[in-house]
């Protein structure tokens, strides 16, 4: 198609703008810079705080030790017994008679006694014996028929001993024949049991490594018909409620142990928890600790070893990485120089009023906000030495007039950073456990932190109200 004469082309004049060029490759630069530093920059990683529970326990098996003796016959003969396993003595309790002829003996055994009654209490120990013999019967062990019949016996004893000294008291007086025995009283008071391990002079120093090699109880029978040699072990009497355990341990067991007072145990055998006192040493090398007991030694009288379940800690609190705390330096100040701001900028904010001076030595009073970390159980409250130099003049209530103190106390918190609001605030935490790179921490505190709480898990890599992008 042919151009028309009359139209008229018009050029347009091209403007070269060197100054937006330049912007657009600033801006290339600047978004390379970052994608380069996304790979190489070390990320911000957050945790959420949970609540758990945490129990360092360990199960062992320990020696019992206790105050004991065995008390001896001072002439041959038959013995009759007249009270039962267990029982306490007093000085006047009669415990045996011993004959020195069979037949006299034959003639107390057939002695008549009172109508004796079982109490419900009675029946449920007749009861427990047996179940406890049925549940550990073994055809390869006889001396557990032997134990349950002298449990039984013994039992029953303690019902018909009453009336039965009655009788001796009568025979004695009455039959010819009764003058070859005599009616023995306790020793000592405590509590007795007709059962020996040979174990009743056991003393600390003698214990070593090699005593806790073959720790199964072995305990031999006092009680028989037969006829006992002067100077024969008749029964054992234990002469204290206090008893302990002395168990062997590790050196990291030890280095748990070491600085407590007492310490929380389960006994297995019949799940009692107590409380006893520790005492832990070292002797040839090896590490050891005695538990100190007061109470229910009655419960283990026929027993040399008991297995336990130790807790060396017991904490419940949030569950935090041990590598997200840190430590901040903080002023230690007393609850009366904390005060409320009242300018309209401060209002209600906590802070510390303190005076400053001019290059012409004019003091001024001012309001200084700070973030309270944590308040004691002293009503000390604790802030970031940053806020303030040390030295600073601060006064007592915000009073001019009052009294004043200077910043100088400080002490080092254990803290995290919480990021629930997007940036990082220093929070308090104190640990009460801590266990293969995890802490334990305490909830509930108003200064601390809470359940499904945000914290830095790498502190080290941001500093007080970065913001988390």
């Amino acid at each position: 198609m042919s151009r028309r004469p009359n139209e008229k082309v018009t050029k347009m004049k091209r403007h070269h703008s060197f100054v937006f060029g330049g912007f657009l490759c600033l801006f290339a630069i600047y978004i390379l810079v970052l994608f380069v530093q996304s790979f190489t920059k070390e990320h911000v990683s957050i945790y959420e705080v949970n609540q758990k529970q945490i129990a360092d326990s360990e199960n062992l098996r320990g020696i019992i030790m206790r105050e004991e003796n065995l008390v001896t016959t001072d002439q041959t003969g038959y013995i009759n017994y007249y009270v039962g396993e267990g029982a306490k003595l007093s000085m006047s309790t009669t415990v045996y008679s011993i004959a020195k002829n069979e037949p006299v003996t034959e003639t107390v055994a057939e002695l008549e006694t009172d109508d004796v009654t079982l109490s419900e209490e009675d029946t449920k120990s007749i009861r427990a014996s047996i179940a406890g013999y049925r549940e550990n019967f073994s055809l390869s062990n006889y001396q557990q028929i032997s134990n349950f019949r002298y449990n039984v016996e013994n039992t029953l004893l303690e019902l018909s001993d009453v009336s039965i000294s009655k009788n001796l008291q009568k025979l004695k007086k009455e039959n010819a024949k009764a003058k070859g025995f005599s009616l023995v009283k306790a020793a000592e008071t405590g509590i007795i049991s007709f059962s020996t391990d040979g174990y009743e002079d056991l003393d600390i120093d003698e214990i070593d490594e090699n005593s806790f090699k073959e720790m199964k109880d072995s305990w031999e029978q006092l009680r028989t018909d037969k006829k006992v040699k002067k100077g024969t072990p008749v029964y054992r009497v234990v002469t204290s409620e206090k008893w302990s355990l002395l168990i062997p341990l590790t050196r990291e067991q030890y280095q748990k142990i070491i600085k407590k007072d007492s310490i929380l145990v389960k006994i297995k055998k019949d799940n009692i928890t107590m409380t006893p006192t520790v005492q832990a040493f070292t002797s040839g090398g090896k590490y050891y600790a005695n538990l100190h007991f007061d109470k229910y030694m009655i419960h283990y009288l026929n027993n040399r070893y008991l297995d336990i379940e130790i807790r060396f800690n017991n904490a419940t609190g949030l569950k935090i990485p041990m590598n997200s705390i840190i430590q901040k330096k903080c002023y230690m100040v007393p609850g009366d120089f904390i005060t409320k701001g009242n300018s309209e900028k401060n209002r209600n904010k906590l802070g510390v009023v303190n005076v400053s001076y001019t290059e012409d030595g004019t003091a001024r009073i001012n309001f200084t906000p700070v973030d309270i970390y944590y308040r004691d159980e002293k009503n000390r409250y604790y802030f970031d030495t940053k806020v303030l130099k040390a030295g600073t003049t601060i006064l007592k209530n915000g009073a001019v007039e009052g009294e004043s103190m200077q910043l100088t106390k400080t002490k080092e918190l254990d803290g995290v950073y919480n990021c629930n609001l997007g940036y990082c605030r220093f929070r308090y935490v104190n640990v009460l456990y801590e266990s293969q790179g995890y802490a334990i921490v305490e909830s509930g505190n108003t200064y601390s932190l809470a359940n499904y709480d945000h914290i830095i898990l790498n502190p080290n890599k941001i500093s007080d109200d970065e913001v988390i992008y």
